[in-house]
């Protein structure tokens, strides 16, 4: 056999040895090496005798690859090979939340749903003070029409609520009215100014129709976090419209000057309490844990120390959010935030904290930034004017000299503004603005003088012996508990050195932290002597109108708290004038008209006393770049001043608007 015909032999029977390989069958053969050149040397004898034999080897290839097919459609294919995991952007932020077992999704009941609010729902529009301009939410543009009367809203098509259901019109009328059967709030702005009705023509339209122009209270109303889904509040709608009209009665008695008659409030009580408990009781259905918002996060777990959210994919700026997920460790204390901070376990979160403090933060995490922005807010002393001596004018005046608010604020607030000598309740960075000299000069002060607190309690009876203070029978002594919520440190320490400074005065003070979750209810309560609060807040709109509201309005968080007589009048240099009339006149009032009433209001606030303001707070805003996240604007970008009153809505429009990224 000619070596051409050896090779090509030799070729066929290697390809025939290889396909009985992967067979599996090769190691049954017994043809040995030896018997295959055996083989090769007796088919030698002849081409035609080489060519039969290739066309057995051909058909046995056939054969084996017929096999070879059905092997293969009878074995799975491997899987491909998947991608390396995609990297989800976390921010990481503190906060708090109604701890489980008492953690309950539903934010209109007591405690709400804490530290995702502002994630998970979403106003029309947001509002920054620093520039005067709204931000499109749920809502893309407004008109104001008719003087005022009038505002006509347009909705964004394609939301929907994070359980799928299409966002309407339908739910934002279902929202403004569940809030006024819960608070009366905002159906009643002003002595006969009233929002008289919330419409919705169509899908994408909703129309608030007022009495009267409402002023800056548009703001709040405009920035409200729309929470009452029609599928899950619609049911008690037309509940929610029987307690506004009856209380639409009741303030148009109280507009007149006259008492509503008592069996229209004792209806208008029993019908608000049974309302409450419904909406109260109202829960998520699974598997989401709040009450479905339309906001660009979603909470996905609840546990008494972290809070975690993951990103809306169906949110209508979802193509812009680079965050995936949020995870929120509770604030149990400032304490804790400080650790957090120092060891980079979080990217932003305002704790109150001292420069000594600061400076370690600065120096474990030099990534950090600082923003110290106005919180729009005071800390103030609030009075409990249901209880002796608290209600006595001149006690409240004593108290205001008695106590050296700068060295308060150094021990407490250091980064703070001084609110001392005035309690007039225009926040010390806007003073300027409202107040001429000569109207300050009008206005009661406050320095700290000990020795005119003293001359003060004697004049009025009070009795001091053996240096200690006793009530005008000279048998009480005076005696009081200032308590502050015991997670914020910054508050902690301002009621202790208030009990150390009135002590050494004369009183008996003692100093008692209440843990937080029960700190609001314990003072909406009436049971507590003094306390720690914020006083005349500006937060939302940036406006004197909005601190006023909240010390004398109807519905005023320190009217609640204090039981000041806001609604009564008091003697003034204008003749009797009731500082609940002046504060809601204030929210619509022309600006030609706002810096008489702002000046009335603070000769009120500064002759009566309701509250004791010691400081302004700057909001010490610590954000950590280029770890998780990157791309924080200025300190003195504007949007940094929608933070007072609800931090994580510039969280929210930073997030959205694709401004904050993952660190590279």
């Amino acid at each position: 056999m000619p070596e051409w015909e050896k090779a090509i032999l030799g070729v066929v029977i290697v390809v025939l040895i290889l396909n009985l390989a992967i067979l599996g069958q090769l190691a049954s053969m017994t043809i040995t090496l030896g018997n295959i050149a055996s083989k090769l040397d007796k088919v030698s004898s002849d081409l035609g005798a080489v060519s039969a034999e290739l066309g057995k080897v051909s058909t046995t290839l056939s054969g084996v690859a017929s096999t070879l097919e059905e092997i293969a459609g009878a074995v799975a294919a491997p899987p491909p090979v998947k991608p390396p995991p995609v990297k989800v952007a976390e921010f990481h932020g503190a906060a708090e939340w109604p701890r489980p077992p008492g953690y309950h999704g539903n934010p209109f009941a007591p405690g709400g749903v804490g530290g995702c609010y502002w994630y998970v729902y979403e106003p029309l529009f947001f509002y920054l003070p620093g520039n005067g301009t709204y931000v499109p939410r749920l809502g893309l543009s407004f008109e104001v029409r008719e003087a005022g009367k009038v505002v006509v809203v347009k909705l964004r098509k394609g939301v929907t609520w994070h359980d799928g259901t299409p966002f309407t019109s339908k739910d934002v009328v279902c929202h403004f009215h569940i809030t006024g059967g819960l608070l009366g709030w905002p159906w009643r702005i002003a002595p006969g100014v009233y929002l008289e009705s919330v419409e919705a023509p169509d899908d994408y339209t909703v129309v608030f129709r007022f009495t009267a122009d409402p002023g800056i209270a548009l703001i709040p109303i405009l920035g409200d976090a729309i929470r009452a889904p029609y599928h899950y509040f619609g049911e008690f709608l037309e509940d929610a419209k029987k307690i506004i009209e009856l209380r639409k009665k009741i303030w148009a008695y109280q507009d007149r000057g006259e008492t509503p008659p008592k069996e229209l409030t004792d209806e208008l009580a029993e019908a608000e309490k049974a309302f409450r408990e419904k909406v109260y009781e109202v829960k998520p259905k699974e598997p989401f844990l709040t009450i479905p918002g339309t906001g660009p996060f979603i909470v996905k777990k609840v546990t008494e120390s972290v809070m975690i959210l993951e990103k809306n994919e169906k949110h209508w700026a979802a193509a812009t959010t680079y965050i995936g997920k949020i995870i929120i460790y509770f604030w149990t204390s400032n304490e804790v935030v400080w650790s957090l901070l120092m060891a980079g376990k979080i990217d932003a979160a305002h704790p109150a904290t001292p420069p000594d403090v600061t400076e370690q933060i600065f120096m474990m995490q030099p990534r950090i930034r600082l923003a110290l922005p106005s919180d729009l807010g005071d800390f103030c002393i609030a009075l409990n004017y249901r209880k002796i001596p608290f209600n006595d004018l001149a006690f409240r005046k004593a108290l205001a000299y008695a106590i050296d608010r700068v060295k308060l604020r150094k021990v407490c607030y250091y980064y703070g503004a001084d609110y001392a000598p005035w309690a007039h309740g225009i926040l010390p960075t806007f003073m300027k603005l409202w107040l001429t000299p000569e109207q300050l000069e009008k206005l009661p002060q406050y320095p700290y003088d000990p020795k005119k607190a003293e001359e003060i309690l004697l004049a009025a009876g009070y009795k001091k012996i053996n240096g200690r203070w006793y009530m005008p029978d000279g048998k009480t002594p005076i005696k009081f508990e200032i308590v502050a919520p015991a997670a914020w440190s910054d508050w902690v320490l301002a009621a202790e050195e208030i009990a150390r400074q009135l002590t050494e005065f004369g009183f008996d003070v003692k100093a008692r932290p209440i843990p937080n979750p029960v700190y609001g209810p314990t003072l909406k309560a009436g049971k507590y002597d003094a306390a720690i609060e914020f006083g005349f807040a500006w937060w939302g709109s940036g406006h004197p109108a909005t601190g006023y509201m909240r010390v004398y309005g109807p519905t005023g968080y320190i009217r609640i708290v204090t039981a000041f007589p806001a609604n009564q009048t008091f003697d003034t240099p204008w003749g009797p004038l009731s500082p609940e009339e002046l504060a809601m006149k204030l929210q619509v009032a022309p600006p030609e008209e706002q810096k008489d009433l702002v000046f009335k209001l603070a000769w009120i606030s500064s002759e009566y006393v309701p509250v004791i303001p010691f400081l302004e707070k700057r909001l010490v805003i610590f954000h950590l770049d280029g770890v998780r996240i990157t791309g924080w604007p200025p300190s003195d970008d504007p949007v940094w001043t929608i933070a007072p009153g609800g931090i994580e809505r510039c969280y929210v429009i930073l997030m959205t608007s694709g401004i904050l990224k993952p660190a590279e």
